[in-house]
Formats: C-alpha cells, sequence, structure tokens
C-alpha cells in the first residue's frame, strides 16, 4: 500500500463535525481535507443544521452526510443502538475505511456507530482533557489512533497511552506573499473604521470558553491613553444558541463600561485573512486552548500576537520575541502589552516579521499533509 490507497483504490475518510457552527474544529478540518484530498477521499459528516459548513465542505467538492448524533446511555441502551445502527448504516453507505472524529464530542457519540461500521477509528484531541467521564472513557476504547494538536494536549490527556497510538500534529498555513494595503483599505471603509486607528483583532466565536469579559477590562485600559483604538471581533456570535447568548452577555458588559461603540463584531466570516491583513495587532483572549490557527494565521500574515498563557500557545508564541503572552484572566498583564506594542510600532514591526519567520519556517503544509497521511496509514495497518 501506498499513498492513500489499498489495492489500489483510495481510502474513504468520514470526518465527523459534533458542531454545528463554523469554528476553529471545523476550519482546522477542512484544511485537512484540502491537504489530503489528493490522496484520499473524504466525507463529511454534518449536523442537520449545520448549514454553513456543509456549503464550505460542498465549494471544495467533498461530499456531504447528514446525520442525527446518537445519545450514548448505559440506562436506554436499545435506544443508544438503535441511533449508532442508523449512523453505521450511512457509513456503509459511503464506504468508510477511516472513520475521523473531529473532536471529544465526536467521539463521545459515534464511536459505537464506527465499531458496528467496522471501520477504523481516528480521533483529533483539540484541547486540554485533564479529566474524562466514565461514559467519555468507554467511548475513547475503541479509537485506535489519537492525533493531538500540541505536546500540552497530549500530556494534559487523561487516559494513559501508549505512543505507537498517538502523533502530535502541529497545524500548518500558507504565508501570503501578495501586498494586501489596497485591500486593508477597503476593510478599514467597510468596517467603518475612521483613519489613523489602531485596530486590534480577535478571531474567535464568541462564546463562554473565550476569556471576552478579560478583554474587555484590557480595551478600558487601552482606550484610557488610545480612546481611538477599535476593536474588531471576528467569529460566530449568532448561529450558535451557546454564543448568540453569551454575545448578548458580552455586549451587555461593554455597554456598562462604556465602550461598545470601540468594539466591531462581525459574526462568521469566509474571508478571515483579508479581515486579519486589515488588523495591526492580534490578540487571543481564552480560557483553554489547542493549537489555536486564528495566531498562525496571524503571524503568516507578519502580526504581532497577544495571547493567554494556556495550553499550546506556549508551543507557538514565544514570549517577547514573535509577541506577548499574559496570564489566564490577568487584563492588566493583556491592556500592558497591546500598550507596549502600539507605543512602539518598530517593536511590534520586529515581532511581526519574527512571527512570519517562524511559520515559514516550522509550519510548512506539506509537513502537516504528510503526518496526517501517515496516521491513516498507521490506522490501517491495524
Amino acid at each position: 500500500m501506498k499513498s492513500g490507497t489499498m489495492s489500489g483504490k483510495k481510502l474513504t475518510v468520514a470526518h465527523f463535525m459534533p458542531w454545528s457552527g463554523m469554528g476553529g474544529v471545523e476550519i482546522a478540518t477542512l484544511r485537512i481535507v484540502e491537504a489530503t484530498c489528493k490522496q484520499f477521499r473524504h466525507i463529511a459528516f454534518c449536523l442537520p443544521d449545520a448549514v454553513a459548513l456543509r456549503d464550505a465542505f460542498e465549494r471544495m467538492g467533498i461530499k456531504t452526510v447528514t446525520y442525527n448524533l446518537p445519545e450514548p446511555s448505559l440506562r436506554h441502551g436499545g435506544r443508544y443502538y438503535k441511533e449508532s445502527k442508523i449512523v453505521a448504516r450511512q457509513l456503509k453507505q459511503v464506504e468508510a475505511d477511516i472513520v475521523h472524529f473531529q473532536d471529544v464530542k465526536a467521539a463521545y457519540h459515534n464511536s459505537l456507530a464506527a465499531i458496528l461500521a467496522h471501520s477504523r477509528i481516528v480521533c483529533h484531541i483539540r484541547s486540554a482533557n485533564p479529566q474524562l467521564s466514565l461514559h467519555q472513557k468507554l467511548c475513547f476504547r475503541p479509537v485506535q489512533r489519537f492525533i493531538f494538536v500540541s505536546k500540552e494536549s497530549r500530556q494534559s490527556f487523561a487516559l494513559s497511552l501508549p505512543d505507537s497510538k498517538t502523533r502530535v500534529v502541529y497545524d500548518a498555513i500558507e504565508v501570503p506573499t501578495e501586498d494586501s494595503s489596497e485591500s486593508n483599505t477597503a476593510v478599514r471603509r467597510e468596517l467603518g473604521v475612521p483613519d489613523g486607528c489602531v485596530l486590534v483583532g480577535m478571531v474567535a466565536r464568541v462564546a463562554p470558553v473565550k476569556d471576552y469579559f478579560t478583554l474587555a477590562g484590557a480595551a478600558v485600559q487601552v482606550l484610557a491613553r488610545h480612546p481611538n483604538t477599535r476593536f474588531l471581533i471576528v467569529g460566530d456570535n449568532s448561529v450558535e444558541e451557546l454564543n448568540r447568548s453569551h454575545y448578548a452577555e458580552v455586549a451587555a458588559r461593554l455597554n456598562e463600561l462604556g465602550i461598545a461603540d470601540r468594539f466591531i463584531f462581525t459574526g462568521h466570516r469566509d474571508d478571515v485573512p483579508r479581515l486579519i491583513a486589515a488588523m495591526d495587532l492580534c490578540v487571543l483572549c481564552t480560557h483553554r486552548e489547542g493549537f489555536p490557527l486564528s495566531i498562525l494565521e496571524a503571524m503568516a500574515m507578519g502580526k504581532p500576537v497577544v495571547a493567554t498563557w494556556v495550553g499550546g500557545i506556549p508551543e507557538i508564541v514565544t514570549n517577547e520575541v514573535t509577541g506577548y503572552l499574559h496570564q489566564h484572566g490577568n487584563s492588566k498583564e493583556l491592556a500592558d502589552a497591546l500598550l507596549r506594542l502600539i507605543e512602539n510600532p518598530e517593536e511590534a514591526r520586529r515581532m511581526g516579521e519574527s512571527a512570519r519567520e517562524i511559520v515559514m519556517k516550522n509550519y510548512s503544509r506539506q509537513h502537516f499533509a504528510d503526518e496526517i497521511a501517515e496516521t491513516y496509514r498507521d490506522v490501517m495497518r491495524g
């Protein structure tokens, strides 16, 4: 067997998407598919209301299957079995050789279906999971290969796994080469950003796991010295109910602080790189994180990054070299880092250049594609 074939036929990989919205998991999966589509046949299993996600896969020429999440239950085992059997039938219909669970939640709900379909199983672990319930542990038992997005996510995983079943695969990003200055001007006009404003951007869904309240506290301190600063938030705040309700809480807090007019929320966008290119600084304020793609995108565009010192972020951002790291929940540290970059544009430029060089050196798409492909081949070998 070579490349992604077995007996001359491309292996079929079924990607299970456990969420309805478009966030880091979904974008990362699209990149996996794009990077390996010449070697493998890909199918995306999407929830009924994941409209934007299905559209994204179909624009890439990837077939999608609509499925319903089986609900694991020991008390209602018969119902769980029936629901899983329906999904297993869908897997058999598309002749899935490999099931790739793109998140812990996907494995939790669908591992029995993968067993019933006699598919090989790969699971992506995208954040720290130091604790797992008994149900989760049981659902992980049939997984044959685990892909971790960072060393930290591997080290903090609650299950003890042999090295032969695990692989740490860092994501990759294309480094743009074209001049984006004209596009940047257009983006700022589109968003209503006045000339001369520093634009601080954060690419993340508006969800509780993203620490928007600490960002709000830092913004107050930044605006006290630089009132013309604008904060651009790119990520879903209306599709997922969780995001929608949290956005209402964040908006209320910004109004209380008197800084709501300094924040711009775009909702989900398909032109994220274009928006990042228009930012002066990029921030990722978060409670936990595996390996954030938004940071790689920003660094690839030569943007200095300020991010929380959690999860796999320190494996990407070198403090005081490619950006600044601040302690979790510390709005003063975050504000101080932003102010330092705003008030020292030459330092910000140097950090951005260093960040771009790091991405070019360490996060090539070819290496990423090779690592994913090798994991698929490993799991087929047994």
